[in-house]
């Protein structure tokens, strides 16, 4: 099977002086991930959710902090992104997703005609076919971020920033999950988040585990605004390809993992990409 048997065509393309307004606009009606960014027929970028979240951090420079109405779509677009042919194999496809860290290819013929785009997706959706046996534990991510329902939205894009992930479990208070955080939340949450609220903190257990020093700490949006409730869990004993389902029925990029009801894990389309690529 090759990348053209797979790939999504025609695809959804925006302008370089469109609006970054416009580019999101695109994402939500056709429900894509990623928009192909054309000048006078020809590739120059992509723009994929990530970029859309990364916009939303307030420490970062003024031209990000912009309403999206006013930001062109080159200013945050991935120039000259990585192309696949397509008559490339899936693994070959899933090779070049892997070893360069990205999750879609625009799939172009010789003398550079843009034909289609294709993603982890298509790969998910191909793996979730087939008749594979592998376990949800042999490919998820131990390691995985935590933050709790109270953590500032700039908070969770900083720590998903430097430890380059894309997705954040929402804990309470005694470490209990109760959703999660993706970039899908943050690139179209309603900004800038400049509203805040009333959150009534507890400071730690004093002796006997009497409570003390309640008080009220005046917020910005925080994790809990935006988290995606409630949590979809997948155990790690069962099929990568129940996993593949899960994800392609739910139209979500990522399953938390259970063992006996504790969290140990996480699995994405990206840790079945891996497995496809091998």
């Amino acid at each position: 099977m090759r990348v053209d048997d797979l790939m999504s065509a025609p695809v959804f393309v925006a302008a370089p002086n469109d609006t970054v307004g416009h580019v999101k606009n695109l994402m939500l009606k056709h429900k894509v991930s990623r928009i192909i960014i054309a000048y006078e027929g020809a590739l120059v970028g992509v723009i994929t959710k990530y970029d859309l979240a990364k916009m939303l951090e307030s420490s970062e420079a003024g031209w990000r902090r912009r309403h999206q109405d006013r930001t062109l779509a080159r200013t945050i677009m991935t120039e000259n992104p990585i192309t696949t042919s397509p008559d490339a194999s899936l693994v070959e496809a899933a090779q070049e997703l892997v070893a360069n860290k990205i999750g879609c290819l625009p799939v172009v013929r010789d003398g550079g005609e843009l034909l289609g785009i294709f993603t982890e997706t298509d790969l998910v959706a191909h793996f979730a076919t087939t008749h594979s046996r592998v376990k949800v534990a042999t490919i998820m991510n131990d390691a995985f971020l935590t933050c709790h329902r109270h953590h500032s939205i700039n908070h969770v894009l900083r720590e998903m920033d430097s430890h380059q992930v894309y997705r954040m479990i929402v804990q309470e208070g005694n470490n209990v999950p109760v959703g999660i955080i993706t970039h899908t939340n943050l690139a179209f949450a309603k900004e800038p988040f400049n509203s805040s609220k009333d959150i009534l903190m507890v400071r730690k257990s004093a002796h006997a585990g009497v409570q003390k020093n309640r008080y009220i700490e005046k917020v910005l949006q925080v994790a809990e605004d935006i988290m995606s409730e409630p949590l979809v869990t997948i155990e790690q004993d069962a099929k990568a390809v129940e996993a593949a389902r899960q994800m392609l029925e739910r139209r979500i990029d990522a399953l938390p993992v259970v063992k006996d009801g504790s969290l140990v894990g996480i699995v994405s389309k990206t840790d079945i990409v891996r497995k496809i690529a091998e």
